[in-house]
């Protein structure tokens, strides 16, 4: 499917709405920068540059119906981009995030029930990403709680064992590199710390009742609201400055494979996990 940065979303396996008819999608490449040797190469660092995938679209149904459902389709890709904001395409359990850059509609011929339209989606950041979400009780509340013994998270089913020993969490991320998270801490709390390994995560900030702290470590280079606090009234208030540098690195990513989240559970988190991957999953 694909969702628009305006909430609208396209079932991308029905002719009604927008049938993607080609795209491949498992198609990438790594760039290198590399210091050449009298033999061969010494490489300093892999990259990768943005991704543009072409895509066919299909559209059915007569031709006054079939206009409708190109205009409707064209009015929210070009909604994402006078916007600045993209839209986001999903495949299975994964997702990307995009834009529809170029588009080419063929003239229907006579009697034809059908109109291809391609396009192509540019994919500014291109890594496709798989979400492990993990949510953590407080102690007070766990204890009564069936769902702390090998429970399944909704929808993402991930069969975990939340509460072994009273502060533990384990944590098991069955992915090839250390991936980025965010962690949403309900209130209330004096101040807010967890420790993943040799690794502090800590805010000396004390939460109401009424609010929750979002730290997310993809936010780690942004400028501004890197680490802030949501008031019930939907206020923001910018707590970076009320982290330790000294003591850890919040935005220090979550390890690959298993591994302990240690806190004091007064409080509860949801940690949300994005494992990335140059396709998506077949």
């Amino acid at each position: 499917k694909y969702t628009s940065s305006n909430g609208v979303t396209f079932n991308l396996l029905d002719f009604n709405s927008a049938k993607l008819y080609k795209a491949n999608f498992h198609t990438y490449s790594w760039g290198k920068d590399v210091v050449a040797r009298q033999f061969g190469e010494i490489v300093s660092r892999f990259t990768k540059s943005a991704q543009s995938y072409s895509c066919t679209f299909k559209f059915k149904g007569s031709r006054s119906y079939r206009k409708q459902l190109i205009d409707r389709f064209h009015f929210e890709t070009e909604y994402d981009i006078c916007h600045m904001t993209p839209g986001r395409l999903t495949w299975g359990d994964t997702y990307i995030d995009c834009y529809m850059i170029s588009s080419k509609t063929e003239p229907d011929g006579d009697g034809m029930t059908y109109t291809e339209n391609e396009v192509t989606m540019y994919c500014p950041y291109p890594f496709w990403i798989k979400e492990q979400v993990v949510e953590i009780y407080p102690t007070s509340e766990a204890e009564d709680n069936e769902t702390t013994k090998g429970y399944a998270t909704g929808k993402y089913q991930y069969p975990y064992s939340y509460c072994g020993a009273p502060t533990n969490v384990y944590i098991n991320t069955e992915h090839y590199k250390d991936s980025d998270f965010k962690m949403i801490v309900y209130g209330s709390a004096n101040s807010v710390q967890w420790t993943i390994g040799n690794n502090i995560y800590k805010v000396d900030y004390a939460l109401r009742s009424n609010q929750y702290m979002v730290i997310d470590s993809r936010q780690s280079t942004s400028p501004d609201r890197q680490c802030y606090v949501v008031s019930e009234s939907g206020i923001i208030t910018n707590v970076f400055d009320y982290r330790d540098p000294t003591e850890g690195d919040i935005f220090k990513k979550i390890p690959a494979g298993k591994s302990i989240l240690n806190y004091s559970r007064e409080y509860g988190m949801e940690l949300t996990i994005y494992k990335e991957r140059s396709e998506p999953i077949c």
